[in-house]
């Protein structure tokens, strides 16, 4: 948002009805990116577990041949 929009903003609404939207924006906008990186580390996770889970499977049917 440029200074000149948020100006507008507040010359047509009033201060606190313009600061009120200003932050809301804000507040969004920094959590859509927090959510995406909360988003991004879950994918990751996930990843992780299956493959850990791939690892157990294979070790465990090594060990019952073994017997």
């Amino acid at each position: 948002m440029q200074m000149d929009d948020a100006l507008s903003i507040i010359t047509n609404v009033g201060f606190p009805a313009g600061l009120c939207f200003i932050l809301l924006r804000h507040i969004l906008h920094t959590m859509e990116e927090k959510l995406d990186k909360l988003d991004l580390s879950l994918h990751e996770l996930i990843e992780v577990i299956k493959e850990l889970n791939d690892g157990n499977r294979h070790s465990s049917k090594g060990s019952k041949l073994d017997e």
